[in-house]
């Protein structure tokens, strides 16, 4: 008796598995699979020129005493022009309105200088710098300079009239006449000192006469006067006090206007150019 001995394969057995086989789902790898996309890099904030490490280290330390001498120079001759050229209360008022600018602003940026960059600093300071100025600018027509006449007659003038006046008879505070008859023209006045320490003028300035000093007693002063219209014209002693008590008088002009300086001149036998 023969064993006969078969292996049969089951007929539906399959091979084990591989890593070639499709058993598992793997991702597949495209091969022309593009890389992210980098963004481009933002270009470099610009630096302002005040920004600058040179400007900073250097060129702003130089510069900054320049404007500072530059500020007080302005400063003074502006408030020296308001003082010199302006009248009455104007020159208070506007210098004293443009320290205070000056003050104020110079506290408000000291308190925020931490926060302001060199170049708002420059900025403020030239705007102090144009403040200053503008107060020269507001009297800069009183400051400059005019073409104008003569604002006092010389003595020495050829008159066609004179009238005579004694200072302080007896020491008295009076002019002896206080009043005398003129006419239109040019006019000299001799003032005979009976007492020194006294002065003449006329009230009128259009006169062109100047403040005769009354010094020297038993001596003679003279002065010349222009007349340009008929009336009244007053004369005093500037001394203080010394009008009030009587020192002053009148000159009663007559005739037709003299309107021009030149013809008052020519009439009295002058030449146009004799006053200057």
């Amino acid at each position: 008796m023969t064993d006969t001995t078969s292996t049969t394969e089951p007929p539906d057995s399959e091979p084990p598995d591989s890593p070639d086989s499709g058993s598992q789902d793997t991702p597949a790898v495209a091969e022309d699979a593009a890389p992210p996309e980098v963004p481009p890099a933002e270009p470099p904030a610009p630096v302002s020129f005040w920004d600058r490490p040179y400007v900073e280290r250097y060129l702003v330390p130089l510069l900054l005493p320049v404007l500072a001498v530059g500020f007080v120079v302005v400063y003074v001759l502006n408030l020296s022009r308001l003082f010199l050229s302006g009248h009455g209360h104007i020159p208070v008022i506007v210098g004293t309105v443009i320290t205070t600018l000056i003050l104020l602003g110079s506290t408000l940026v000291s308190s925020a200088a931490h926060r302001l960059r060199t170049s708002a600093i420059i900025l403020v300071t030239a705007g102090f710098i144009l403040a200053i100025m503008s107060g020269g600018w507001l009297v800069l027509g009183h400051a400059a300079n005019k073409e104008t006449g003569p604002t006092t007659l010389p003595a020495s003038l050829h008159t066609k009239q004179t009238i005579t006046v004694t200072a302080a008879p007896g020491g008295q505070l009076k002019f002896t006449p206080d009043s005398l008859p003129a006419t239109t023209g040019l006019l000299k006045v001799d003032i005979k000192i009976s007492s020194g320490g006294h002065t003449f003028t006329f009230d009128n300035t259009a006169t062109l006469f100047g403040v005769v000093d009354l010094n020297t007693s038993g001596t003679t002063a003279s002065g010349v006067a222009y007349m340009a219209q008929p009336g009244d014209y007053a004369f005093y002693c500037t001394i203080p006090g010394h009008r009030a008590a009587g020192m002053q008088g009148t000159v009663h002009v007559t005739g037709p206007p003299v309107p021009t300086l030149q013809q008052a001149l020519t009439q009295a036998g002058n030449p146009p150019t004799a006053a200057g």
